[in-house]
């Protein structure tokens, strides 16, 4: 049978003195349930990226490879917001993926990702369209402020 644990009395409310941090921001970004696609070959980043994008209020896709992203964004291109896409993939890297969904959509939002120096990163894809650049590891917090910057309000 289980028995209910008492709580250490060094947990009770009265003792633990009151967080600081963080306050309520009403300007936390929130995603108003745009769809965003992420495509990375890990899957524990897709599974962690597609966690952190839902707890802001973001519906999410996953592909696991360029082809993948391109074969899904030839069906939701008209729903989909952003895609988050990861540059060193097997089958499509992200580069391949982000010339081919630029003819399918000029104006795709496409979010970078990669553990590579972002200058270098960048400096591959100045004035090609790139939305914008995000370093892997990257937090929820990080990845949502991005998105929101690269977004139009809704």
């Amino acid at each position: 049978a289980l028995q209910a644990v008492p709580k250490k009395v060094e947990e009770s409310p009265e003792e633990t003195p009151p967080k600081k941090n963080p306050p309520k921001n009403p300007k936390k970004p929130r995603g108003a349930n745009q769809l965003v696609m992420v495509v990375d070959d890990e899957e524990i980043i897709r599974r962690t990226a597609k966690l952190m994008l839902e707890h802001y209020g973001y519906a999410v896709v996953v592909a696991q490879n360029g082809q993948e992203c391109v074969d899904l964004y030839q069906v939701l291109a008209d729903k989909v917001a952003a895609i988050l896409l990861d540059m060193t993939m097997p089958v499509m890297n992200g580069e391949e993926a982000f010339r081919i969904l630029k003819t399918m959509q000029p104006n795709v939002r496409v979010l970078l990702s990669s553990g590579y120096n972002e200058v270098e990163a960048v400096r591959r894809f100045t004035g090609k369209g790139i939305a914008g650049f995000i370093q892997k590891p990257y937090s929820s917090a990080g990845l949502a402020e991005k998105l929101k910057s690269i977004l139009p309000e809704n």
